[in-house]
């Protein structure tokens, strides 16, 4: 096995023993450790030609990456992925269908795991796709979480699902299962293709689903917030200033704010319908637009381009929902400082300088 490898049986034996509801009894399953940026990111069943639609609804953005995931694709349908440059097969213990029906599986025949493993990480998870025999069809994701921050994000998540079901919005999935002693939950699988990486009518359309109609925030009970949460820590990371200049008592629509905003994160829908998985980062009652501009500076980040201001382009946009040009940019300026505090408490040092960086265009543009 590849040396940068070495940790995936480890990882794959503490996946399977998280999804065991304590039956006696397991089979044992042939896997393939996939690679990408150096660590495992796929575990991937031997012989299972069901896992096609799965592995088809996948698609990286890099040129390289998708280069190479047509090569699993096509080597998992002629059975020779542990043939493929880089992965790793390994050998593991897996649940049998009383323990997957205890985490929410509705069939009655047990389903094809296909794992897909977090960035490492203080919130690295699992996420098993529970792909029907019959069908080929994925019907739910169970979420394992690898550490206790993992635990806290994806029984978060769960709480906010059905929140949002409450709320009968419909474009997330369901929750089937959630256990607060480990943090293992199941919810439905969103089917669809990854979103375009452009901001088009229907992202902007699912962007407007978030929206709390009737209910109203404001920048200046933002600041409030930000201000009493780091105290001495603003003038430390030298944005005291900034949230100073975020100051305005005017009511802005208020909306769910999703926190990860992102094309991997959109699921399109064949009838052109856009769906939001990832819920984790999520909150009630947030400010308006910052998920699109965390749509666009998270891509300036990832993808390599400089730092950018881009509160002008989305300025029509805001306009049609009340929202001046002015109040535009201090909305901007609130989610670039929202960044650099994640990114420091995350230790996310290359960002931290990136968002650092786009901060101070804002800084110079607001004088």
């Amino acid at each position: 096995m590849p040396g940068s490898m070495t940790e995936t049986p480890a990882i794959a034996a503490e996946v399977f023993r998280q999804l065991s509801s304590g039956h006696e009894g397991y089979e044992t399953a042939s896997y393939v450790a996939v690679p990408g940026s150096g660590v495992a990111r796929w575990l991937l069943p031997t012989g299972r030609p069901e896992i096609g639609s799965l592995l088809a609804s996948w698609s990286p953005y890099r040129l390289r990456s998708r280069v190479a995931w047509t090569a699993v694709r096509a080597a998992s349908k002629i059975g020779g992925l542990a043939r493929t440059p880089g992965t790793a097969e390994l050998r593991v213990e897996c649940p049998r269908a009383a323990d997957w029906a205890a985490l929410g599986w509705r069939a009655r025949e047990a389903p094809v795991p296909a794992i897909q493993l977090g960035t490492p990480g203080p919130r690295r998870k699992a996420v098993v796709h529970l792909v029907e025999r019959a069908t080929g069809k994925c019907r739910a994701v169970v979420k394992v979480p690898l550490t206790e921050q993992a635990k806290i994000a994806v029984l978060w998540e769960a709480e906010v699902l059905e929140a949002l079901a409450a709320e009968e919005f419909e474009r997330a999935p369901q929750v089937l299962y959630a256990d607060p002693a480990s943090g293992v939950a199941t919810q439905t699988f969103v089917e669809g293709r990854s979103g375009s990486r452009k901001l088009r009518t229907e992202t902007w359309r699912l962007l407007r689903s978030l929206m709390l109609h009737g209910e109203t925030a404001s920048l200046s009970s933002h600041a409030q917030r930000l201000s009493l949460e780091l105290a001495d820590s603003a003038e430390a990371l030298g944005i005291a200033h900034v949230i100073d200049r975020l100051s305005d008592d005017s009511p802005l629509p208020a909306c769910w704010r999703h926190g990860d905003f992102a094309p991997w994160n959109i699921k399109r829908q064949s009838d052109g319908r856009c769906s939001l998985v990832d819920w984790e980062d999520a909150r009630r009652n947030a400010l308006p637009l910052q998920d699109a501009f965390h749509f666009l500076h998270v891509q300036d980040f990832l993808f390599g381009a400089k730092p950018t201001l881009h509160a002008q382009g989305i300025c029509p946009e805001a306009d049609s929902m009340g929202i001046s040009a002015r109040q535009c940019h201090k909305l901007e300026g609130a989610y670039l400082v929202d960044a650099l505090v994640n990114s420091t408490r995350t230790e996310n040092h290359e960002r931290q300088r990136f968002v650092s960086a786009t901060l101070g265009l804002w800084r110079r543009y607001d004088a």
